[in-house]
């Protein structure tokens, strides 16, 4: 019996590993690298999905990935399926934590690289204001500096913002 129970313990054991929980460092790494190999956001998305996250800002990293992930996938319904989970993820992300740097550029940089078709691009304005508030808060952070320089040069390519908020982000490449 105790065999059996010792047996068990470590199949659970094991089986929980291969779904450990997503860093946040990894899942940084992954989405940052997409411009690369667009195709990261398949693999963050599947990720994910094995063992999905609890917490705002990385249920905003699954939302981006998987609205990102299409790009990877062959069937029209596939990507339709993933990119409306994403659009569902990182909309509930922004309702945890609606202040957030970090999600909010997400869904910025999710809405601004989506189809137009799609109609998922409403929320640009509003998320780049709180971005373009926040990010010298956030970017003092040290465990952010990396993330807030490639916000920076995110946003001023996104040709989205006026004089006076470019200068906000490239004062942080400075």
């Amino acid at each position: 019996m105790k065999i059996r129970l010792l047996i068990l313990m470590a199949i659970a054991l094991s089986t929980g590993s291969l779904y450990a929980q997503v860093s946040l460092q990894e899942a940084r790494n992954l989405y940052f690298r997409m411009d690369k190999d667009e195709c990261n956001a398949l693999v963050l998305s599947d990720k994910f999905k094995q063992s999905p996250p609890a917490g705002a800002l990385l249920k905003a990293y699954y939302g981006a990935a998987s609205a990102a992930a299409p790009a990877c996938l062959n069937s029209p319904m596939s990507k339709l399926s993933s990119f409306r989970r994403g659009k569902q993820l990182l909309d509930e992300a922004v309702f945890q934590q609606p202040d957030d740097t970090e999600i909010r550029f997400l869904r910025f940089a999710t809405q601004t690289k989506a189809p137009a078709f799609l109609g998922y691009n409403q929320n640009t304005g509003n998320d780049k204001q709180i971005i373009v508030r926040t990010i010298e808060h956030f970017s003092k952070k040290e465990e952010n500096k990396m993330v807030a320089g490639h916000i920076a040069r995110f946003m001023i390519a996104s040709g989205e913002l006026n004089t006076t908020e470019k200068a906000v982000f490239e004062r942080l490449l400075k």
